[in-house]
């Protein structure tokens, strides 16, 4: 089972790949940016787990049942805005990957494309969440760069915007 510092490890690797992604190809391959933003998350929510509960989840229902703050019996909650964050990152990828609309609920059949705008909604949410890990763990992140027009307004704690 891998341990807190190995989710920590790995989240800042896809951090870095992420940040040569934004530098080599600024302003193009939204899908797979999505992407790298929720796999980021998902080593910091398993941090989080292994870290309070000394537990690994395999599925994401059995990760989004654990940190759930409205559920009673959630063993490791996190904040509502980190819950949902990460539950906003899970619907941007699963767009990104399926083409499919990133609310669950919704059984448009449609194709669904990724754009700059749902890959500043992953940035902005990732930010969310490294934060909460950065204060509740003292955990240090280097800054990433990213290139994205939707987020040239917008302040980041942990993305540097070009």
């Amino acid at each position: 089972m891998a341990q807190f510092n190995n989710h920590i490890t790995q989240a800042k690797h896809n951090l870095s790949f992420l940040d040569k992604t934004s530098c080599h190809a600024p302003k193009d391959f939204w899908d797979w940016k999505v992407t790298i933003c929720f796999y980021v998350a998902v080593h910091l929510v398993n941090s989080h787990l292994a870290k309070t509960i000394n537990a690994h989840y395999r599925s994401h229902i059995d990760v989004n049942q654990a940190i759930n703050p409205y559920n009673e019996l959630s063993p490791s909650k996190v904040p509502e805005n980190i819950y949902l964050a990460y539950k906003k990152l899970q619907g941007l990828s699963r767009r990104s990957r399926y083409l499919v609309h990133d609310n669950p609920q919704n059984h448009d059949s449609r194709e669904f494309l990724t754009y700059d705008k749902h890959y500043a909604k992953a940035v902005k949410n990732l930010d969310k969440l490294i934060q909460y890990i950065k204060v509740s763990y003292g955990i240090s992140f280097a800054p990433c760069s990213t290139s994205c027009v939707e987020l040239e307004k917008t302040e980041l704690l942990h993305f540097n915007v070009h």
